[in-house]
């Protein structure tokens, strides 16, 4: 809506007053008393001036009508009470909404003393607060619970300002909410923080005696680990001081066995026909031992030098690697008339010497223990699953590859001891061997973080199954 314009100043009366005596076409009749006409002409030009000037004065009444009429309705039904108090608290005006709060008509209250509805504990701090407002001049703010006529009790933010009256004299303006809900809200939070405080203190009662528990159980834990330690640090060098012994004891041992077989081989060369049948005999086996411990030494040193070694692990074929053992026993192969069969084997990451070396020992071993039909050796693969019970390799699947022959077999009640260094199924005679070779394979199967078994019967065959992970632990691959 277009505001209206406001009354217009004795200049702008004036055209508009000529401009108007000049539509009624107004002439003087007599030229001669021109001083007549001329008081005339303003006296009717003073007339139409106050005529526009009431026009002008009620318009703007109206609007001031209309605009007290709004202001009214703005201010009797706010959301919040208002009331105008001077310095004794006497309310000199109030909104309808404060009446109803107050639950009294507002004709009532005017110059009633605002106090009377505030409760008796509150009153101290309400007179306080009227004080400092008069005092200081400068907003206040308070809450205080006030009691309604014939109503409940609530809870009231009371918001105060300082002004001016018409008279000059100093009042009050204050507007007022109710906050009940808000306090009873803040009630029950603190409540629930008071049980929070209670429980939490419970809790930790509760939790420093169990954390001196834990603290008793972690010192017995890190005690039991420091012993650990000492003994597993002390194991190791067992373990060292016996692989060092081992190995030079081995290495040592060759030269004395050299020297054996050298002075063995020069006797047979230059006395073999000076010597009656029992010392050919006694020769001979002298010739044998000697033979066999070089065999059972050069095993022991294959054997420690798989825990020495430090070969990387790279990706390996196994169907490539397995081929190529085949090719290095091709000779053995040809001269018990075996047929190797290998299928899809998988790409591990492995140390290649040691799977070379763990193939050509089983493929080897299988050929040796060979029945009366010629041997027949089935390599193949699957997916495998962990080695034992809860230990899944953690850096993913594993593979079984089964090497499967149709030789002579065992009794599965001796499984333990094939894989035990130095242990013997059957005798010396029979079949040849140091019993080192599977011992070999389950150091290179463990260094490679997998297991080592087999299913026999006599008579019927052995199958191993070698369980490996496609892929070894970070720190391992070095």
């Amino acid at each position: 809506m277009k505001s209206k314009k406001g009354p217009k100043g004795p200049e702008d009366l004036r055209a508009r007053a000529e401009e108007s005596l000049k539509l009624e076409h107004y002439r003087p009749d007599d030229t001669r008393l021109e001083e007549a006409t001329s008081l005339i002409h303003e006296l009717r030009v003073y007339q139409i001036e106050l005529e526009m000037q009431n026009e002008e004065l009620r318009r703007v009444q109206n609007d001031l009508e209309i605009s007290r009429s709004r202001y009214a309705d703005l201010y009797d039904f706010a959301p919040v009470g208002y009331l105008t108090l001077n310095k004794h608290g006497q309310i000199v005006d109030l909104n309808l909404t404060a009446a109803r709060q107050l639950g009294i008509e507002r004709g009532r209250l005017i110059n009633k003393h605002f106090q009377y509805s505030v409760f008796q504990r509150d009153k101290k701090e309400f007179l306080s607060h009227l004080n400092t407002i008069f005092d200081k001049r400068e907003r206040q703010i308070a809450e205080v619970r006030l009691s309604p006529k014939g109503g409940e009790q609530f809870y009231a933010r009371i918001e105060s300002i300082y002004i001016e009256g018409e008279d000059g004299a100093g009042l009050c303006r204050t507007n007022m909410s109710d906050v009940t809900l808000r306090k009873k809200a803040e009630q029950v939070l603190q409540n629930a923080h008071v049980e929070l405080e209670r429980v939490v203190e419970d809790r930790t009662c509760e939790l420093t005696k169990a954390n001196e528990l834990l603290k008793l159980e972690i010192a017995e834990r890190e005690r039991g680990e420091r012993e650990l330690k000492v003994y597993v640090e002390k194991l190791e060098i067992s373990n060292r001081d016996l692989e060092d012994f081992a190995f030079i004891a081995s290495h040592d041992m060759q030269e004395p066995l050299r020297k054996i077989q050298t002075f063995t081989h020069m006797i047979e060369e230059k006395h073999a026909g000076t010597l009656d049948s029992t010392g050919r005999d006694l020769f001979e086996r002298i010739a044998k031992a000697a033979k066999r411990m070089s065999e059972m030494v050069k095993g022991l040193l294959e054997f420690y030098r798989m825990g020495r070694s430090s070969n990387p692990f790279t990706a390996t074929d196994l169907t490539l690697l397995v081929r190529e053992v085949t090719t290095d026993v091709e000779v053995l192969l040809e001269q018990s008339g075996a047929r190797i069969e290998v299928g899809e084997l998988p790409t591990i990451e492995a140390d290649p010497a040691h799977m070379r070396q763990l193939f050509q020992n089983i493929i080897t071993n299988s050929l040796k223990f060979r029945g009366e039909e010629n041997p027949v050796i089935k390599i193949y693969a699957k997916p495998g699953s962990a080695c034992r019970e809860g230990d899944d390799h953690p850096e993913g699947k594993t593979y079984q590859v089964f090497v499967e022959d149709n030789g002579i077999g065992f009794d599965e009640q001796y499984l333990d001891r094939i894989f035990t260094l130095f242990q013997r199924l059957h005798g010396r005679s029979a079949y040849e061997g140091t019993g080192m070779g599977l011992a070999v394979c389950r150091r290179i199967v463990e260094r490679h973080k997998g297991c080592i078994t087999a299913i026999s019967s006599p008579g019927n065959g052995a199958t191993f199954i070698i369980t490996l992970p496609e892929k070894q632990l970070k720190d391992e691959l070095k």
